[in-house]
């Protein structure tokens, strides 16, 4: 028997850019051909493929025949730590979950925003999702290297009106403008070239920014209600082929996504409160939620709730969780996975407890203290250096990686992605299971058969999943269908609907009367449309 490939171990020395994500993908399908394929999306606004790995045993069943699993990371550029989490995730389950692949089929979106994520990556550039440039508007500031040394950083000037100064404290940060500030006093910018400057001082900062999680279905709103909204829903092509996706896969069962932000577990809704969803619902999501931070040591937040303590409410539109909840009818979840805040010791509610600038300010120092004293880390900050611009004459560049800023280090990540992996785990395993038990078939008279068959749920979760799922057509009712083969059904009913099935004890006994030739063989087939629950086929033959 030909020795297995060993699967490759995935780097934690840096964040991973385009080809690297490609080159690992590909390094797992090699070692594990038969339970991984690599397939795409489609491909990005800048013609960049979306990779989509598909992992399940398919010795043991088609995908689209299984409950499944999908997981997508890097919706926003720079967190890219979530690129990583994915990745892992994929890797242990072809190394550790041989039973699980058997039943689930997980489809993993490890770089949703290819486009974004290459920019941030290389160029240390801050993007949400994107920022339209295609249509420039003078007296516009557009990100572009403009020192050559393959960065997009920041630019400070000094000027009357600068509204940053120098930290007292450390000189490398830059602080709010007081009263009693003693200069230099400094603009700042992004590192670029303004369109069409006339010389003014109102300078524009960027172009159109757009945030790919407010450009869900469920509750879209327009820009300006919604800040980076987009046009309408799935306007952006990315999260068209994602919305596609989503929509054809009636056996999708959960979802999960990954983000940077204050360590968190973030569940539903996304606007409004608890008592918008069924009461039964937010039990069973809170369950969930609360052993994913068991996994992980991350508070649960209601995306709701996931804010300072001194502000209202969030209220995000069209965004991932309340589409998932009150379109897909399923239940999701995100992780945030921290930022260089986190890695430094600043914790989810010392970062939610920051009430004013000077509070930040001094989070800030606690990271560049904690950055000074770490070794063979990857370049957090760039100094600021003189440059002399081709517009805005002398200029100083530098200030903070931005992916660097916005993630959790890579050391930090590894133990995180221990955790959320577990929780993948735990949450595959509440799966609905649709499975056919005591076939059974007499003889009854001649060449008249009676079939009888139990089809059942065992799984944990209901083929519904959610009780807001029982209502929506996109998630099927369970269907039996018998086929005869060159036999006659003599029931009234060669096809049943039987509604959705409950979680372990969900089962309908069901009963044929086919007539059929003499001699051995196939009275039909026995097929099971169990959407969520997964799909079957039974071929029926004649007793003994």
């Amino acid at each position: 028997m030909p020795r297995r490939k060993a699967l490759p171990t995935l780097s934690f020395r840096h964040f991973l850019n385009g080809q690297e994500v490609a080159g690992f993908l590909q390094k797992l399908v090699a070692a594990r051909p038969e339970k991984c394929r690599l397939e795409t999306l489609g491909a990005s606004r800048q013609g960049r493929d979306i990779p989509l790995l598909v992992v399940t045993d398919f010795a043991a069943g088609a995908p689209e025949d299984k409950p499944a699993y999908l997981i997508q990371a890097n919706i926003h550029a720079t967190e890219v730590a979530g690129t990583h989490m994915a990745l892992y995730t994929a890797r242990q389950l072809l190394a550790e979950q041989d039973d699980l692949l058997q039943q689930v089929a997980f489809y993993i979106v490890p770089r949703l925003n290819p486009d974004g994520a290459e920019y941030a990556v290389n160029t240390g550039g801050r993007v949400r999702s994107r920022i339209k440039v295609d249509e420039p508007v003078p007296n516009n500031l557009y990100p572009e290297d403009v020192d050559g040394d393959g960065l997009i950083l920041t630019m400070r000037q000094e000027h009357a009106n600068g509204t940053f100064v120098a930290d007292p404290q450390d000189g490398r940060l830059l602080v709010r403008r007081r009263v009693d500030s003693v200069g230099p006093f400094y603009r700042v910018l992004p590192e670029g070239y303004i369109h069409q400057w006339d010389g003014g001082e109102n300078i524009g900062t960027g172009g159109r920014s757009f945030d790919w999680n407010r450009n869900w279905s469920y509750d879209w709103r327009p820009e300006p209600e919604q800040h980076g909204a987009g046009d309408f829903p799935f306007s952006e092509i990315e999260m068209h082929h994602l919305g596609t996706f989503l929509h054809s896969r009636p056996n999708l069962f959960g979802l999960l996504g990954y983000h940077t932000g204050p360590a968190a577990v973030l569940r539903p809704p996304s606007t409004g409160a608890d008592s918008d969803l069924d009461e039964a619902d937010v039990h069973v999501m809170e369950e969930l939620a609360n052993s994913a931070s068991e996994a992980t040591g991350f508070p649960v937040v209601p995306v709701v709730k996931y804010h300072r303590l001194w502000q209202r409410d969030n209220n995000l539109r069209g965004h991932f969780h309340n589409f998932c909840y009150h379109h897909l009818g399923l239940f999701a979840f995100e992780f945030e996975l921290g930022t260089i805040k986190d890695s430094a010791g600043i914790d989810t509610d010392e970062q939610f407890e920051v009430f004013t600038e000077d509070d930040a300010d001094e989070q800030m120092r606690q990271v560049m203290q904690w950055w000074d004293q770490q070794k063979a880390w990857e370049t957090l900050f760039r100094p600021w250096k003189k440059f002399q611009h081709p517009q805005l004459g002398e200029v100083e560049v530098g200030s903070f990686l931005a992916h660097h800023l916005a993630n959790p280090t890579l050391s930090s990540l590894q133990g995180i992605a221990r955790g959320t992996y577990q929780f993948t785990v735990e949450h595959a395993q509440q799966h609905p299971r649709v499975v056919l038990e005591d076939l059974q078939v007499e003889a009854v008279g001649d060449k008249v058969y009676r079939i009888r068959v139990r089809v059942a749920n065992r799984g944990v979760l209901p083929t519904h999943v959610t009780n807001k799922g029982k209502g929506l057509r996109r998630l099927p009712p369970v269907r039996v269908e018998f086929h005869a083969a060159k036999s006659i059904v003599l029931s009234q009913r060669a096809h049943h609907e039987l509604g959705h099935l409950a979680g372990v004890t969900g089962g309908k006994l069901l009963e044929w009367f086919v007539e059929a030739g003499r001699g051995k063989g196939a009275i039909g087939e026995i097929c099971v449309y169990g959407g969520t629950g997964g799909n079957l086929r039974q071929v029926v033959e004649k007793p003994s």
